[in-house]
């Protein structure tokens, strides 16, 4: 500290004196650096060595173990496209003896998160087929109405391409409410076509009606939640870029699935119910 700066009511800033940086990282000038000693001026490189030496400012560790962090900021592009391109350029590194790489921050979060949403939807599917088989009293039925939410995703990537959005957590949680849509309407054809069959109908005339019949109010459950969902895809509000992702899923998704699920699910249903007839006969 060359001096004090003192200031009213305050106690004072310490003022430093630093070199240039291009003083600092030239050898050859900090070599003419004078030197007051007792028996006059100096220079620094009569009675020093002065070289260049790459050291390790920092030490930090993980586990115990000394690593070394390289940060990376993004500003637009998706985290997915940057850890696979990351993952690329890593596979054709060769590290020394006793090195490793390991990525952490946002990718690690990520990965987690879809892990446990993973988990949390074959459970979530479990405990529906489940529920179904109590409510419908059969095997057969729940894995009917199931089968019909694969449906539901064919429509996702055409959306998300169009709309120029990328696969993330809220677009994960669009699937599971569209997922739920598909469900419900394919439990009110499935429904509609056993209790048209105990009043006396045959298996061809209940699952016309049930077409017939359940189209209308499946048509308007659909459009109601598309309508609902468009403010939130087309960002009308500042905020929702960040759910923008749910609702195209969501709005994609539902259009797509649900003309599918009105001739799926009945075909599916007849099919199976004609080769139980078969086998019985």
């Amino acid at each position: 500290m060359a001096a004090h700066f003192r200031a009213r009511g305050q106690d004072g800033y310490p003022v430093r004196v630093r070199l240039g940086p291009d003083t600092i990282e030239d050898p050859a000038a900090l070599a003419t650096l004078e030197l007051p000693t007792p028996g006059g001026i100096v220079y620094l490189g009569d009675i020093a060595e002065i070289r260049q030496i790459q050291t390790q400012p920092r030490v930090t560790r993980e586990n115990l173990q000394p690593t070394i962090n390289v940060i990376g900021y993004r500003e637009k592009a998706p985290i997915s496209y940057l850890d696979a391109q990351v993952e690329a350029v890593l596979a054709d590194m060769d590290l020394p003896g006793g090195y490793a790489i390991t990525r952490m921050g946002e990718v690690t979060h990520m990965n987690e998160t879809f892990s446990r949403l993973g988990g949390a939807l074959g459970l979530a599917f479990l405990l529906l087929y489940f529920a179904l088989v109590v409510a419908f009293r059969s095997w057969a039925g729940p894995v009917m109405i199931m089968t019909a939410i694969p449906l539901a995703f064919i429509g996702i990537p055409w959306g998300m391409l169009l709309a120029g959005q990328t696969f993330s957590m809220p677009a994960n949680m669009g699937m599971i409410l569209m997922s739920g849509i598909v469900v419900n309407n394919s439990i009110l054809l499935i429904d509609f076509i056993d209790a048209a069959r105990r009043s006396g109908s045959g298996l061809t005339d209940a699952v016309e009606q049930a077409i017939r019949l359940r189209t209308r109010p499946i048509l308007m459950t659909a459009f109601s939640t598309i309508a609902g969902m468009l403010p939130i895809a087309l960002e009308l509000a500042v905020g929702l870029e960040r759910l923008s992702p749910l609702a195209v899923v969501a709005i994609t998704g539902l259009f797509i699935s649900t003309f599918l699920t009105l001739a799926y699910v009945p075909a599916i249903y007849f099919w199976i119910e004609t080769f139980k007839i078969r086998l019985m006969s």
